[in-house]
C-alpha cells in the first residue's frame, strides 16, 4: 500500500504537452513585407516576358531587368519570407508553443489584420514602382547618354565622337550588346570590372581597342547593312591643300571600286569581294591592333583555299588548339564606324573646303595642323595655347595685315577649337594616334596590312598592292574647281600634290605620312 498522498501522486504525473497554437504566415511585419516582394517581382517578370514576346524589337536590357531584376526582387522576398518564418517559430519555441502555420484570414485578429493590410498595400506600391522604375530603367539604359554621360563619364571621347558619327542614332547596345542573353549578360559581367576600374581611378588612359568582345558584324552591321547590295562603283572626291603660304589646293576624285556580289553579273568584284557571302577570309594578328597579320588564309566561293604567309615574321601554329584565328569581318576595315578620331591635316583639309577657315590666311593649313597635333596636359591648356599660337603666329609674321584679317583668323580661332575639343582628349590621351583606322591606308597600314605587306602563298606570291586594285583616279589637279582639272573616266596616273618625283611607287605612304605627324 503505497503510502504517497494526492498532492505526492500529482507530482509525478505526466506534465501537460505544449500547447499547439495555429498561426497564420503574416503575423510578423517582415512576413508582409518578403510576400509582397515576391508577389511584385512575379507581376513584374510576368509583365515584362508578355512586353517580350509582343515586341517586335529586341532589346538586351528590358531582358536584364525581366529576367535577371524582377527575378531578384522576387528572391529577395522569398528570403525575408522564410527569415520571418524562422523568427515566428523560435519566438514560439521560447513560449513554450508548438506552431502550426496556416493560411486563412483571421478578421477577428486585429494584428493579423494589420500584417494583412501592411501586405497588401505594400504589394500595390511595390507592384507600381517596380513597373514604372522598370519602364524607366529599360529607357534609360537603352539611351546613348546612359552609355556616354551618366555612368560611363571615362567614355568622354567616345561620346563625343559617337554624337558626331554617321551612327549618332543608332544606340549603343545595338552595336555593342544586340539582341540576345549571351551577350548582354557577358557586357554586365565585365561592366562590374568597368564599374570597380572608375571607382578606384585604376581604368586605362586610353581607354582600351578593338573591344575584345564585340559580337560579329554579322548580327550587328548586317542588320541594316547586308551584303547583297554590296556592288558597283562610288565616286569620292578628296580636297588636299598643301602646307604652303597660299594653302594651294589639290583635288583628286577617285571611282572607288566597292564591289562585292554583282546582283547583275553574279560576279564576286571589288573591295567588298572580302565580304561576299560565299568567301571567308581568316587571319592570325600578332598585336592587340590587329595591324601586324603575318598569316591569313582566303577560301574562294568555289572552295579553293590559299594560304599567305611572312616567311619573315614570327607568329603562332595556326594548327594549334590555342592559337586564336580571327574570321574577317566588317569591323576588320570599318574598325571605327562610329568613333572616327580625325586626324589634324583631315580636318584642316574638310575645314578649308568648306569655308569654315579661310584660305586666305597665309600657312593657316600648316600652322592648324601643328597646333592641333602638339601635345598638351589637358583641354583647357590645349584651347589656350592654340589661340595664342594662332594670335602670336600673324602678329609677329604678318604684322600689318591683322587688322585687315582679323575676322578670318577669329573664326579659324572657333574652327580649331571645335576641331580640338571634337577630335583630341589628352586627359584620357585619345586621339587619331591612339585610334587606328583601318579605313585607309594614310598614317595607318590599313590595306596594305595584307596587301604587299610579305606574305607570299606557296607559288610565291603576294596579293595585289596597285592602286587600280581599290580605285581608279577620274580627276586630279592643284584646284578645288572639279570642272578646271584634267579628268578621264578610264583612270588617270597618280600624282603626288607635292613635288617628289616618283618616289610614291617605291615607298608606302605610311613611311611619310606617320601618326605623329598629322600628315
Amino acid at each position: 500500500m503505497s503510502d504517497q498522498g494526492p498532492e505526492n501522486q500529482a507530482e509525478h504525473l505526466e506534465p501537460e504537452a505544449p500547447v499547439r497554437e495555429t498561426r497564420t504566415l503574416y503575423r510578423h511585419w517582415m512576413a508582409a513585407l518578403g510576400g509582397s516582394l515576391m508577389l511584385a517581382g512575379f507581376l513584374a517578370f510576368v509583365i515584362l516576358l508578355i512586353v517580350d514576346f509582343t515586341s517586335g524589337i529586341d532589346n538586351p536590357y528590358r531582358s536584364i531587368i525581366g529576367f535577371i531584376g524582377a527575378p531578384i526582387v522576387g528572391i529577395t522576398g522569398l528570403v525575408l519570407f522564410l527569415i520571418s518564418i524562422r523568427i515566428q517559430v523560435l519566438q514560439a519555441r521560447r513560449r513554450g508553443e508548438v506552431v502550426r502555420f496556416r493560411l486563412n484570414i483571421e478578421p477577428s485578429d486585429p494584428r493579423y489584420m494589420r500584417s494583412l493590410w501592411l501586405f497588401l498595400g505594400l504589394t500595390a506600391a511595390f507592384v507600381v514602382v517596380f513597373a514604372y522604375a522598370g519602364f524607366k530603367g529599360y529607357e534609360t539604359t537603352d539611351s546613348a547618354q546612359f552609355c556616354g554621360e551618366s555612368c560611363h563619364e571615362v567614355m568622354g571621347p567616345e561620346n563625343v565622337t559617337y554624337h558626331n558619327s554617321p551612327h549618332a542614332r543608332v544606340p549603343c547596345v545595338d552595336c555593342h550588346i544586340g539582341p540576345g542573353a549571351g551577350f548582354w549578360v557577358q557586357s554586365k559581367i565585365d561592366g562590374i570590372r568597368q564599374v570597380l576600374a572608375v571607382a578606384t581611378d585604376s581604368f586605362e588612359r586610353p581607354i582600351p581597342t578593338p573591344v575584345e568582345s564585340l559580337r560579329p558584324a554579322q548580327q550587328t552591321c548586317e542588320e541594316c547593312h547586308w551584303p547583297q547590295q554590296f556592288f558597283g562603283q562610288k565616286l569620292v572626291t578628296h580636297n588636299y591643300y598643301r602646307t604652303d603660304e597660299e594653302n594651294t589646293p589639290w583635288t583628286v576624285s577617285l571611282l572607288v571600286n566597292i564591289g562585292g556580289g554583282n546582283p547583275r553579273t553574279g560576279a564576286l568584284e571589288g573591295i567588298h569581294w572580302h565580304m561576299a557571302t560565299t568567301n571567308v577570309v581568316e587571319y592570325i594578328a600578332t598585336d592587340k591592333d590587329r595591324q601586324d597579320i603575318p598569316w591569313f588564309r582566303v577560301t574562294a566561293a568555289d572552295g579553293t583555299v590559299s594560304v599567305y604567309a611572312d616567311p619573315e615574321a614570327d607568329y603562332p601554329d595556326p594548327e594549334a588548339e590555342d592559337t586564336e584565328i580571327r574570321v574577317f569581318d566588317c569591323m576588320d576595315c570599318h574598325n571605327r564606324p562610329s568613333h572616327d578620331f580625325t586626324p589634324p591635316a583631315v580636318a584642316m583639309n574638310l575645314a578649308l573646303s568648306t569655308g569654315k577657315i579661310s584660305q586666305d590666311l597665309p600657312f593657316i593649313r600648316k600652322l592648324g595642323v601643328d597646333l592641333l597635333n602638339a601635345e598638351y596636359a589637358t583641354t583647357s591648356q590645349a584651347n589656350a595655347s592654340i589661340i595664342e599660337g594662332l594670335q602670336d603666329f600673324y602678329w609677329t609674321n604678318y604684322s600689318g595685315d591683322v587688322g585687315e584679317l582679323s575676322a578670318e583668323i577669329g573664326q579659324a580661332e572657333e574652327s580649331l577649337l571645335n576641331i580640338y575639343n571634337s577630335n583630341f582628349f589628352p586627359e584620357m590621351n585619345t586621339d587619331y594616334r591612339s585610334r587606328v583606322d583601318n579605313l585607309s591606308h594614310f598614317v595607318n597600314q590599313g590595306c596594305f596590312r595584307c596587301h604587299g605587306s610579305g606574305q607570299v602563298n606557296e607559288a610565291g606570291e603576294s596579293l595585289p598592292v596597285a592602286c587600280d586594285t581599290c580605285h581608279v583616279i577620274v580627276a586630279q589637279g592643284p584646284t578645288d574647281d572639279l570642272s578646271a582639272i584634267e579628268s578621264s573616266v578610264g583612270g588617270l596616273e597618280f600624282q603626288h600634290p607635292a613635288p617628289i618625283g616618283e618616289i610614291w611607287e617605291t615607298v608606302s605612304c605610311t613611311q611619310c605620312h606617320t601618326r605623329s605627324s598629322g600628315y
